[in-house]
């Protein structure tokens, strides 16, 4: 990665900004309040902080986490494990550049309404309700119904000014970026959730807004994904250099969308 180099060669990196933006642990679906890592969540965050600890050959420089219980408790717990290897990580300052987009609201608020206009979202949701919640085919379900509600959010058919606009929320994620990537010669870490991470992709590869939330579909727990500043972007965008890695998971049971 590009952050992986000699302790205090500042100067010959000094026209080059590296972000790992990294999705927090596994929250708690399903339960009386999902802002919570779950036990596996928390396990997750340690790992990566473990593993970037060994990593990087200097601390970063920043490490921004949004406003969520989640994404600042993976920050802290993150902190804590490369603190434990003896890495000097600074402590995590909030940024609400960097919240998530607001898919609990808008199936809570909008879900039931439009699976009455909706036969494809209708016919997702009658098979969420059908199969216990354990099932794999409760978790197909789900997907299905989640990523159909997301395509009527980025349609901005919701009719719902409380609910901030898809477009809104990717502008404001990449200001927070932009803002960011403005520090040359820094090694910033971003702790936040899907929806930013899938903002970061779009950027880096110069993508439509729709790949943005498509991408955040598949961005696992913890995962991280790299930008890095580059003369060759005219519009002064960073480029993607690397989506969702996992180096830090090995047993597949630890890796979770959900």
């Amino acid at each position: 990665m590009a952050v992986d180099r000699a302790p205090g060669n500042r100067q010959s990196h000094a026209c080059v900004s590296t972000l790992l933006l990294i999705r927090h642990g596994q929250a708690s679906l399903g339960a009386p309040d999902y802002d919570v890592l779950s036990p596996l969540g928390e396990l997750q965050a340690r790992r990566l902080g473990d593993y970037l600890a060994g990593l990087l050959r200097r601390p970063p420089d920043l490490i921004v986490t949004g406003p969520r219980k989640r994404q600042r408790d993976t920050a802290s717990l993150l902190v804590a494990a490369a603190r434990e290897r003896g890495a000097d990580f600074p402590d995590p300052v909030e940024s609400p550049a960097f919240d998530e987009y607001p898919a609990l609201e808008i199936m809570q608020r909008h879900l039931q309404r439009l699976a009455t206009d909706d036969a494809e979202l209708g016919g997702h949701l009658a098979d969420l309700q059908r199969h216990a919640a354990t099932t794999r085919e409760h978790r197909r379900a789900f997907e299905a119904t989640f990523q159909r509600m997301m395509r009527h959010w980025h349609d901005d058919r919701l009719g719902d000014p409380e609910i901030e606009a898809c477009l809104g929320f990717q502008d404001r994620v990449q200001r927070g970026l932009a803002g960011l990537m403005q520090a040359r010669g820094q090694d910033v870490l971003v702790v936040s959730s899907a929806g930013p991470v899938g903002v970061g992709m779009r950027i880096g590869l110069d993508l439509d807004p729709w790949a943005a939330i498509k991408a955040s579909f598949v961005v696992a727990n913890s995962s991280i994904t790299e930008l890095r500043s580059s003369p060759a972007r005219s519009d002064g965008a960073p480029i993607l250099i690397s989506f969702n890695a996992l180096p830090h998971l090995h047993d597949p049971a630890e890796i979770t969308l959900r």
